[in-house]
């Protein structure tokens, strides 16, 4: 490997979405000198020892050394999420991406994140968090973050001090604006990839407020696991009623919000 390609998310900006078309490109980035791996492999040989002082497994130095340039994809390299208790949004995020570059040691790389509209991001952030830990209402999940202040940009710099070089970021909203155009910005080529699977988990959408109700109504008198089981079964099944958009912040909020990111994007001169 000369080049490594690491694409860190953020979580809830289509990641999934990337990955399913990479992994089913990956005959095609292949021949173009790109080499990648699933997502569950992507953890299994990388994230999951983030935490570990492991050398990397002989298949994953088999991986390594099959291309040129490899191509990560993995948001939780930055951390999960779990409940947000600092503004940096992912606390450990700089020094877990610091802790993988020390163990694969490319000898170039690339560092690309994607930021989104703070009010959609945290929203979407909060029914991802439901499907995976246990049982916080909106209010208490948020009640650590100073959500008026919210900002990218101390996120970016932290990257930034552990890369050492400036790191490559894309709006959320440009990936769809021009989807052939990100991808080529993404891997550095103009190729004809292969679509994304057609499967509901690729776009998981954020939960409506009768859903949200619902799901509070269930954990004042259900163990915790049934709230988890209930994001799947409300994933899978169209809901009857009108949706009412989830919307936990106030209309000043809100405005607020998207003043901000308009406000890193101009910073970011991504405007």
């Amino acid at each position: 490997m000369n080049k490594l390609i690491l694409h860190l998310g953020v979580h809830k900006t289509a990641t999934t979405y990337v990955q399913s078309k990479i992994y089913n490109s990956r005959e095609v980035l292949s021949q173009a000198g790109i080499g990648c791996i699933s997502l569950d492999d992507t953890r299994k040989y990388f994230t999951s020892k983030l935490t570990r002082s492991v050398s990397v497994s002989k298949e994953a130095k088999k991986f390594l050394d099959s291309h040129d340039v490899i191509l990560l994809s993995d948001e939780n390299i930055l951390g999960g999420t779990d409940k947000p208790i600092s503004q940096l949004v992912y606390p450990d995020g700089a020094e877990r991406a610091k802790r993988l570059l020390e163990k694969l040691s490319p000898d170039s790389f690339e560092l690309h994140l994607t930021i989104r509209d703070p009010e959609a991001y945290l929203v979407s952030r909060y029914c991802e968090y439901l499907r995976h830990y246990p049982f916080l209402d909106i209010h208490h999940y948020f009640d650590e973050l100073f959500v008026k202040e919210f900002s990218w940009l101390p996120l970016i710099n932290e990257l930034r001090k552990i890369a050492g070089q400036d790191i490559k970021v894309t709006p959320f909203e440009d990936v769809f604006n021009d989807e052939r155009a990100y991808f080529e910005y993404l891997i550095g080529q103009d190729l004809d990839l292969v679509p994304a699977a057609d499967d509901p988990a690729v776009r998981r959408s954020k939960i409506s407020q009768e859903a949200y109700e619902t799901l509070l109504m269930v954990s004042h008198h259900f163990p915790g696991h049934m709230i988890r089981k209930m994001m799947t079964m409300i994933g899978n099944n169209k809901q009857l009623s009108r949706k009412t958009p989830l919307k936990p912040f106030s209309k000043q909020l809100s405005k607020r919000l998207r003043a901000n990111y308009e406000e890193d994007k101009r910073e970011l001169g991504l405007t």
